[in-house]
């Protein structure tokens, strides 16, 4: 199976990338390698095609054709809450332009299945915990709402006959990888 990974240079699509490689899939990487978002060389998978670019550029219509991915597993974005809250146009522009491009490629390429990393930003303050998938989605901060909405264009891609989609509710990952500097760092900082 052929899958195409944004974000796989940083922390988890990088883990991704080695985890689709080890089960046999032909895979290629899309990142930009931006310092913000995590990417780094060092994170790159050699048995990886490798594509530096940013999702937002019109030349990732030109990688969808000649790899044609089967899935897209969608990790790239801009990460921080709290860039977000400071540059919440430029967290729009990456998480939500960035993903409608990867959508219409995907569409365009005949790609199956679309897997998203959302995030648990997307619940704001919990009403009730543990969460469950049918809690009320009140994201407090430009990057919850960029998730949400991240999700909403998924729905509408499928329901226009483009690519089914799984959406990834992450919260609070951390492991090998990770930069344990930032505010995604938050277990690592106290473990």
């Amino acid at each position: 199976m052929r899958v195409l990974i944004t974000g796989g240079a940083g922390f988890i699509g990088s883990h991704i990338v080695d985890a689709f490689i080890v089960a046999g899939h032909d895979v290629a990487v899309v990142d930009n390698l931006w310092d913000h978002g995590g990417g780094k060389t060092a994170n790159l998978n050699p048995q990886a095609k490798f594509y530096q670019l940013d999702i937002r550029d019109a030349a990732l219509a030109d990688v969808f054709a000649s790899f044609k991915p089967e899935v897209v597993s969608h990790h790239a974005a801009q990460p921080s809450v709290a860039f977000s809250t400071k540059d919440p146009q430029h967290d729009a522009d990456v998480n939500v332009r960035g993903t409608i491009n990867v959508l219409q490629c995907s569409a365009t390429a005949g790609t199956r299945k679309v897997i998203y990393a959302s995030s648990s930003a997307t619940y704001g303050t919990p009403e009730r915990v543990p969460i469950d998938e049918d809690h009320p989605q009140r994201p407090e901060s430009p990057y919850g709402i960029t998730k949400m909405v991240g999700e909403d264009y998924l729905r509408y891609f499928a329901g226009a006959g483009g690519p089914a989609f799984t959406a990834l509710r992450y919260g609070n990952v951390y492991g090998p990888r990770q930069d344990p500097s930032g505010e995604a760092g938050v277990i690592a900082i106290f473990a």
